[in-house]
């Protein structure tokens, strides 16, 4: 998974649903300073553009609260951020359709630069299939991109009661175990230098299985530099299960629709122990 997509999903449950920490510090930027200036994009109407001519990135994503965000942006022109972004006009619409309940896709007004389009359902069950419609008055449509939520879980260690020292290891616990998707895990660590800027890292942990438990040592994530150790560092762990499903061929650029179960657990370390 790629630090933009990882970004880009994360944003959907940015307000309210869920934790949000980037895992790049060119798309933290970009979020907080506006990606249509820092990162060059632009904006078109999307009855400019025939459906051959369109890239989609939908995501499925729940945090483990009862609620499931699907967002959708739609694309035109070079890879990445320098995507020219789809606003939809002339009768376009995106809809999505689980568990029997259809919604219209509406604008998502937290993202600042480029048009994106969520949808909230208040239901989060393993293997809910998620079906995303692109309907044109005028156009070849896109009706049949579907994916399958993955099972939820809940992660029991980390916690935010915990410190750990420099020289700890991490404990990582979640349950159920024994998917068959094997979580993705990230963890960072902010900490503070002495001239009072913030400094942060980020590590990938590694796994063969969806074993339950793993561990990652404190020292293999803390930020190289002259730390300020009368503060604490503020440590995060990201896990997920995700699997990409499949987009409707009518998409003639591509693209991916993906789902995703998450949750993020909190620690401290204190480089004076």
């Amino acid at each position: 998974m790629s630090a933009e997509k990882l970004c880009r999903r994360r944003l959907a449950l940015r307000n309210g649903h869920a934790s949000f920490r980037c895992m790049n510090l060119s798309c933290n930027a970009c979020i907080a300073l506006s990606w249509a200036v820092l990162c060059g994009c632009s904006n078109t109407s999307s009855e400019n553009v025939t459906t051959q001519g369109i890239h989609a990135d939908i995501d499925v994503i729940a945090a483990g609260s009862g609620a499931t965000v699907v967002t959708a942006e739609l694309e035109v022109g070079t890879d990445g951020f320098g995507r020219t972004s789809l606003e939809l006009t002339g009768g376009d619409s995106l809809t999505v359709l689980a568990n029997g309940m259809q919604k219209t896709m509406t604008e998502d007004s937290s993202v600042i630069g480029r048009f994106s389009y969520s949808a909230s359902f208040d239901f989060d069950d393993a293997d809910t299939i998620f079906t995303v419609a692109f309907n044109r008055d005028n156009g070849v449509n896109a009706p049949n991109s579907n994916v399958a939520l993955p099972a939820g879980f809940t992660v029991a260690s980390p916690s935010s009661n915990d410190v750990f020292s420099s020289t700890d290891d991490i404990p990582i616990l979640w349950m159920p175990s024994g998917n068959s998707i094997v979580p993705s895990i990230h963890v960072t660590l902010s900490c503070t230098l002495t001239n009072g800027l913030p400094i942060s890292d980020v590590e990938t942990v590694s796994l063969s299985s969806d074993s339950g438990v793993v561990s990652l040592p404190v020292a293999a994530v803390i930020p190289q530099g002259n730390l300020d150790a009368t503060r604490l560092c503020e440590g995060n762990v990201d896990l997920s299960r995700w699997r990409r499903g499949n987009l409707d061929p009518n998409y003639g650029e591509g693209g991916e629709i993906t789902a995703e179960h998450y949750e993020d657990a909190q620690f401290f370390v204190d480089l004076s122990l």
